[in-house]
């Protein structure tokens, strides 16, 4: 309910906000996404995670992955049969997202929408004292596999996920022409 409340609160104050912002383009060989990256915001891209960083908040980032879907009859053939969506994202919960976060205990899950593509996330806390909470939202598009965590101290959570969320809602990909 936090959550719907939040989001509500980030689209009623997104005209604002938007003002401050610039919208950002990353470019691969087959798609690109784009986003509109808030004034003090910075991005850090190592070729595998495009991840955006607060300058404000202290340990405050959003980490966007995609992998592309796996294609062709004999490797499904080798798996036994294709894994669903909710599949993949329990799996990432249990193992990635476990094994990425020490000590993690998801809070709440649920559904929503990126980017005109159902969704799935979780929110979650983690750390030695459970004194960081994230959000993992994995949605598919364009034969990908997106993936974000966003993540924060949790005495700057709620701070934190009004930006998040503005970001999330300026996301838009396609195909590379």
């Amino acid at each position: 309910m936090i959550h719907r409340l939040l989001v509500f609160f980030a689209l009623a104050i997104l005209p604002q906000i938007s003002s401050a912002q610039k919208r950002v383009e990353v470019k691969d060989p087959e798609i690109k996404f784009s986003y509109l990256l808030p004034d003090r915001w910075q991005v850090n891209d190592d070729g595998y995670d495009y991840i955006i960083q607060s300058t404000d908040i202290k340990g405050a980032s959003i980490s966007i992955t995609y992998l592309e879907n796996a294609k062709g009859s004999d490797y499904l053939e080798s798996l036994g049969k294709k894994p669903s969506f909710d599949e993949d994202f329990d799996f990432e919960l249990r193992y990635t997202l476990a094994d990425e976060h020490p000590n993690l205990k998801a809070l709440e899950q649920g559904r929503t929408v990126i980017d005109d593509s159902p969704a799935r996330w979780v929110r979650f806390q983690y750390g030695a004292q459970g004194d960081k909470t994230g959000i993992f939202y994995m949605y598919q598009k364009l034969d990908q596999n997106f993936k974000i965590t966003s993540a924060a101290p949790t005495v700057d959570f709620e701070k934190f996920q009004l930006i998040n969320s503005t970001i999330l809602e300026s996301l838009k990909s396609e195909k590379v022409k």
